[in-house]
């Protein structure tokens, strides 16, 4: 296992496409600061776009990155069908499987590897807010204060978790269509159309008697999770439906099931 984790490291570490990720992560959070602080300094007539500027001041920082989770989540599709998908198009899963280790330990490893790479992305998520609103407040002359540890830690938990999960969608997708390309499209089809189509139908049925069904998708609970992380200084804001414990649990759950799905795929199927 422990060869496996190093070898797939080693590949993955000359594969832009993860390092393109980690920046464009960086990037979209830049974005989203910037424009904000705008926002904030310019206020419009209406209530419309309204920014309250203590929100990005680094006490708050946690709490307004986890609005990037839901792009995150979409580059974490993308990446996993390639990770997954790629293998099969250049044919080298049939050498890697002729010598050992055998297909589940290579798998295992392969699994643990974009794991950890999803902890990167979050990793550089975290650290371009943090230095954003650093820098917010030192232009503004506002004090300096971070959040709780605990807090951030919990934070950073669930931004991981949710790469994880929607990087399972893609790898999944990856082994099951045996192809990157035709995956990562299905996967974004699925999160950005299917899954809301999908929410809203169950949700108007029989004024919404089945809205349970519906809180078991995964974006429902993605979205609900970092709902959960809010303070006073984002205004008013509605409980979500979906408690922090039911989402950590159902996204769980969609994690390990998928990844173990694949692996039977990858176990039984023919790799060619």
């Amino acid at each position: 296992m422990i060869a496996t984790i190093r070898s797939e490291w080693r590949k993955l570490r000359f594969r832009p496409a993860f390092f393109v990720s980690a920046g464009l992560v960086t990037a979209i959070t830049a974005l989203v600061y910037f424009l904000s602080w705008y926002q904030a300094l310019h206020p419009s007539t209406g209530d419309r776009g309204a920014v309250n500027i203590l929100t990005l001041f680094p006490d708050q920082f946690v709490n307004q990155v986890m609005g990037a989770g839901a792009v995150g989540g979409a580059i974490a599709i993308v990446l996993g069908a390639i990770y997954a998908g790629s293998e099969f198009s250049w044919s080298t899963l049939k050498t890697m499987f002729t010598q050992r280790p055998g297909r589940l330990t290579v798998w295992a490893g392969r699994v643990v590897v974009f794991s950890l790479w999803m902890g990167i992305m979050a990793v550089a998520l975290f650290v371009a807010g943090a230095a954003l609103s650093t820098v917010v407040a030192l232009f503004q002359g506002h004090a300096i204060t971070w959040p709780a540890g605990i807090d951030i830690a919990k934070g950073f938990g669930v931004i991981w978790l949710i790469f994880v999960v929607e990087g399972a969608i893609g790898l999944g997708l990856g082994v099951l269509i045996r192809q990157s390309a035709a995956a990562l499209g299905a996967g974004l089809i699925y999160l950005l159309a299917v899954e809301i189509i999908a929410v809203r139908f169950i949700d108007s049925i029989n004024s919404g008697a089945y809205q349970w069904v519906g809180n078991l998708f995964v974006g429902q609970n993605a979205t609900a999770l970092t709902q959960s992380f809010t303070s006073p200084a984002f205004g008013r804001t509605i409980a979500p439906a979906i408690s922090a414990e039911h989402a950590v649990l159902v996204l769980a759950a969609y994690g390990v099931g998928l990844m173990i799905v694949a692996a039977g795929l990858l176990r039984l199927r023919d790799v060619t």
